[in-house]
C-alpha cells in the first residue's frame, strides 16, 4: 500500500473512532435520560401480571384502562393514600361500607367523628421477602399524620400524613375536609389510632405519637417492618373530632380578582374570584363606570357591557353577601375604549423545559451522522483528488 493509502486509511480509522465514541455517547445519554423519566413517574398496574419495583416503594400504583387496583386501595392511585369519611350515627366501629374519598365534605356539627385512613403499601417483589429477612422488606417503616392545633379555627382542613421506612424514600400526602363554610376546631381523638394488617387479619392498636413524631406499622410481629406485596398492606386508620367554639371566628368574605377583555367598545367580565369565608356569597354587582350596572349570579360568567362612547372606565365588582357588599382594589380595573384597540400585554414568554426524550437525541444522533458522513466525503475526494 502506498503511504498515501496508509495516511488515507489512518485517518479513516480515526473518524470511524471518534463517530464510534459520539454513538456511544449518545446512546448513554438516551438511556440516562430514560432512567431519569422513569424515576420521575407512577407505576401503572396493568394486572396481576404488574412487575413489582425493583426496591422497597411506598404507593406506586395507578390504574390503566381496563384496571382497577385490587381493594381495598384508593380507586384513583396510590398516590392519593390518605382519605377520610363521615361514618354513619358517628361511630366508625359500626360503619363498614361508607368509603374513603378525597376531598370530604360535611356539615361539621360539634362533636361530629371524621375517620382518617392511611393507606400502606410495599411495593416490592413478594419473592424476596425471605420470611422477613429479604431486600424486599421495609425497616423501621413509621406513619405520621399532621393535624392543625387543637383550638386552630378555620373552614377548611388539610390534614398531611407522611410514610417513611430506613431503606425508602418517604412519601407524603393530603385530604382536605371541607366544612360548609363554618368555622369549627380539629381535634384528636386520643386512642383512635389503629393499624389493620391483611396478611393477618388482624387490628393493632397504635401509639398516638402517630400525631406527633410517627408510629411505627408492621405486616407481622415485628414492628417496622412491612413485606413486599398486595396481601401484605395495612391500613391505619384514626379519628378525629369537629368542635364548635363557643366564640367562633368571624372569617369575612374577600373579593380576590376581576378578569376583563375589552374589543373596540365593548369590555366583557370574564370571571371574579373571592373567598366567602364566614359568609354566604348570593350574587354579583357589576360597576361600568359609565352611570350603567347589573347584578348577576357567578353562573351568568362571562358577560358582556357596550359603552356609547370612547374614554377610560373603571369597571368595579362587588360581592353581595350575607354579611353586606364586598369589593377590593383588584376587583376594580381601568379599561380603554378607543378607536385603535389597545392591545393587550402580551404574556412573558415562558422557556420550555429542554426536552430529554429519546426522539430529541435521536434527532441529534441523526445530524451528528450525516454531518460526519459529508466532512468524510469531502475529505476522501480531497485526498483522492492530491493522490
Amino acid at each position: 500500500m502506498t503511504k498515501k493509502g496508509l495516511y488515507i486509511m489512518k485517518k479513516f480509522n480515526l473518524f470511524k473512532k471518534l463517530t464510534t465514541g459520539m454513538i456511544a455517547l449518545i446512546v448513554g445519554v438516551m438511556l440516562y435520560a430514560g432512567m431519569a423519566h422513569a424515576s420521575a413517574t407512577t407505576n401503572p398496574y396493568t394486572g396481576p401480571s404488574t412487575n413489582a419495583t425493583p426496591v422497597p416503594t411506598f404507593d406506586s400504583y395507578v390504574p390503566t384502562p381496563g384496571y382497577t387496583l385490587p381493594a381495598p386501595a384508593p380507586s384513583d392511585g396510590e398516590p392519593d393514600f390518605l382519605q377520610g369519611r363521615v361514618p354513619v350515627n358517628n361511630d366508625p366501629s359500626a360503619d363498614s361500607s361508607t368509603p374513603y374519598s378525597d376531598p370530604v365534605n360535611s356539615t361539621c356539627s360539634n362533636n361530629q367523628i371524621i375517620q382518617l385512613r392511611v393507606y400502606v403499601h410495599n411495593n416490592a417483589d413478594s419473592a424476596l421477602n425471605n420470611n422477613g429477612t429479604g431486600p424486599s422488606v421495609m425497616h423501621g417503616t413509621k406513619v405520621k399524620i399532621s393535624l392543625p392545633g387543637d383550638t386552630t379555627q378555620s373552614t377548611k382542613f388539610v390534614p398531611d400524613a407522611t410514610l417513611s421506612a430506613n431503606n425508602a424514600a418517604s412519601v407524603n400526602d393530603t385530604v382536605t375536609i371541607n366544612c360548609s363554610g363554618q368555622p369549627v376546631e380539629l381535634q384528636y381523638v386520643a386512642g383512635s389510632a389503629s393499624q389493620y394488617s391483611i396478611a393477618t387479619n388482624t387490628v393493632t392498636p397504635l401509639s398516638d405519637s402517630i400525631v406527633t413524631s410517627g408510629a411505627p406499622i408492621m405486616t407481622y410481629n415485628v414492628p417496622g417492618d412491612v413485606w413486599g406485596c398486595w396481601n401484605q398492606r395495612v391500613l391505619v386508620v384514626i379519628s378525629v373530632k369537629i368542635v364548635v367554639p363557643k366564640n367562633p371566628v368571624v372569617i369575612p368574605p374577600t373579593c380576590n380578582l376581576i378578569t376583563l377583555d375589552s374589543d373596540n367598545k365593548t369590555v366583557s367580565v370574564k370571571n371574579v374570584s373571592y373567598t366567602a369565608g364566614s359568609s354566604t356569597v348570593n350574587n354579583l354587582s357589576l360597576n361600568y363606570g359609565d352611570g350603567s350596572s347589573q347584578t348577576i349570579n357567578f353562573s351568568q360568567l362571562p358577560v358582556s357591557h357596550t359603552y356609547s362612547n370612547y374614554g377610560k372606565y373603571t369597571v368595579t365588582a362587588t360581592l353581595n353577601t350575607s354579611t353586606g357588599k364586598v369589593t377590593s382594589n383588584l376587583c376594580s380595573a381601568i379599561v380603554t375604549v378607543s378607536k385603535t384597540p389597545v392591545p393587550p400585554t402580551p404574556p412573558t414568554p415562558v422557556t420550555p423545559l429542554p426536552n430529554t426524550g429519546p426522539g430529541d437525541v435521536i434527532g441529534i444522533f441523526a445530524i451528528v451522522t450525516i454531518i460526519g458522513a459529508i466532512a468524510h466525503r469531502i475529505y476522501t475526494k480531497r485526498v483522492l483528488a492530491k493522490s
